[in-house]
């Protein structure tokens, strides 16, 4: 059963687990048993953060087996110890799989391994040709590279540059395929876009038709109406 593959695999790790000596067939055996450990998959975030929630919509979507800690971002005491030596930076999110035998940060490149396959049930989120992989990538890049710099400034600056930001959003509202922004399903892009367009359509919307954005809209609704986004949105 899996508590047996679980501590047979804990002794092979003792020796160099998931080294190259193992055959190909050992491994994915191996792998198997550790995600579907209950405590397999760790996830340190902090519910407020946006980066870090649209890890947690992956996991989500993808179904993925996780345990959730939540970590302060602010306090007198600091981050702990503990999550420090998880990631010396100290920024949320923090992912661990394979027992913590794996540990990730950053939340792109942690979508991107949720999406590979790394936690069960995350390749559901990729897409199966070239060609929409590569959309999904434009979208990722168009947030991480351009909606959230000038989203950020619009807020810091008191929405002085929030002209730029509405420009910049009609000109993706056009790529917006429907009903999810690279086709029928919800990826990573989905995933990547929606804390930021979200807090966005909060802060300075609401993105509508009259704005240039009513394919965002409704893009916004679907999304709120998955129990696998809302539930990542707090007051």
């Amino acid at each position: 059963g899996v508590a047996l593959a679980l501590s047979a695999v804990r002794q092979v790790s003792a020796r160099a687990a998931f080294s190259l000596r193992m055959s190909s067939g050992a491994t994915n055996f191996a792998n198997m048993a550790l995600r579907q450990a209950p405590s397999a998959t760790q996830f340190y975030t902090n519910k407020m953060c946006p980066y870090a929630q649209k890890v947690w919509i992956a996991l989500e979507v993808g179904g993925c087996p996780y345990e959730m800690t939540e970590v302060s971002l602010y306090g007198a005491g600091g981050k702990p110890d503990w999550f420090l030596d998880l990631n010396p930076d100290g920024q949320v999110p923090v992912l661990t799989c394979f027992g913590g035998a794996k540990i990730f940060i950053d939340s792109e490149y942690i979508l991107s391994r949720i999406a590979d396959g790394v936690v069960e049930g995350g390749s559901k989120l990729s897409m199966d040709s070239d060609d929409d992989r590569e959309k999904m990538e434009e979208w990722r890049h168009a947030i991480a590279n351009r909606v959230n710099p000038i989203g950020k400034a619009a807020v810091q600056r008191g929405g002085k540059n929030v002209k730029e930001l509405m420009s910049l959003l009609k000109e993706l509202d056009g790529k917006v395929k429907g009903p999810y922004l690279c086709g029928e399903t919800v990826t990573v892009a989905d995933c990547a876009a929606f804390p930021f367009l979200w807090r966005i359509n909060d802060e300075f919307g609401p993105l509508t038709d009259e704005e240039g954005c009513g394919n965002i809209r409704k893009w916004l609704d679907t999304c709120a109406e998955n129990p696998s986004f809302s539930k990542t949105v707090q007051g």
